[in-house]
């Protein structure tokens, strides 16, 4: 008995060891990521400077186009930083938040690239508490919406619920859902679906892994499954309030 308890001991610490493994090499991937970058970058944004002469009279067209080459210009800003210091901190937030208030800025940032329909709805009375300012909360959070608004149709559904205990956020959309064939290794980085209706938007899992390892670092539990009420995916984020106030 004492051996197959050191044993499953060994396996749970190994399993932390490795994603701890993982989670260390997501920074040298950072830096591959902002070297290999920088040339794409650089050719969007030439095509743009391209489009906007030759589009100049359609001024609906040059809005959007304007707004493209901003977004590559801040994409290049980030690269350069993080080229320049792996630790520098994203400008996204800058004072501490309450969960409420953390979800309403990212909202308000995918609002200004993408063209679904974000709903957002929570308790008048959620958790008022402001937590320290935490990029691993802003990352975490955003990749399961940014993940929501990938795979759905039209809608995302957000939903913010607390009481004396908990505190939890729903994120939900109405696309086809998680694939049936890797639904139990949700949050596992490098899955590839053999469903051929999503092979053309399914990525390797690791805007998933790491919203899910960031997340759990500061006391989150996550469980990801597909809505009972709606035709998507599911994620629910949830915090012990005790756990709240060490982060």
């Amino acid at each position: 008995t004492e051996s197959r308890l050191r044993k499953e001991a060994l396996t749970k610490m190994e399993e932390v060891m490795a994603k701890e493994h993982e989670m260390l090499s997501l920074g040298g991937q950072a830096a591959a990521a902002a070297h290999s970058l920088g040339t794409p970058l650089s050719t969007i944004k030439i095509i743009t400077q391209e489009l906007s002469k030759q589009l100049k009279n359609n001024k609906d067209v040059l809005q959007d186009i304007n707004l493209l080459s901003s977004q590559v210009e801040r994409c290049n800003q980030i690269l350069k930083r993080l080229s320049l210091n792996p630790n520098e901190e994203d400008e996204f937030i800058d004072e501490d938040l309450s969960i409420r208030e953390y979800l309403k800025e990212i909202i308000s940032s995918f609002k200004e690239t993408s063209d679904k329909e974000i709903i957002f709805n929570f308790d008048q009375d959620s958790n008022p508490k402001k937590i320290t300012k935490s990029i691993e909360i802003v990352y975490g959070l955003r990749n399961f919406i940014g993940n929501a608004n990938k795979f759905c149709r039209d809608k995302i559904f957000i939903t913010l619920k607390s009481d004396s205990r908990y505190t939890e956020v729903t994120i939900e959309d109405d696309g086809e859902g998680y694939p049936s064939d890797i639904l139990s290794k949700i949050g596992e980085p490098y899955l590839k679906t053999y469903r051929n209706d999503n092979k053309a938007k399914s990525g390797l899992g690791l805007g998933i892994f790491i919203g899910k390892t960031l997340l759990e670092k500061n006391f989150a539990s996550i469980n990801c499954q597909n809505s009972k009420t709606r035709t998507g995916a599911e994620v629910r984020i949830r915090w012990n309030n005790k756990d709240i106030v060490k982060i």
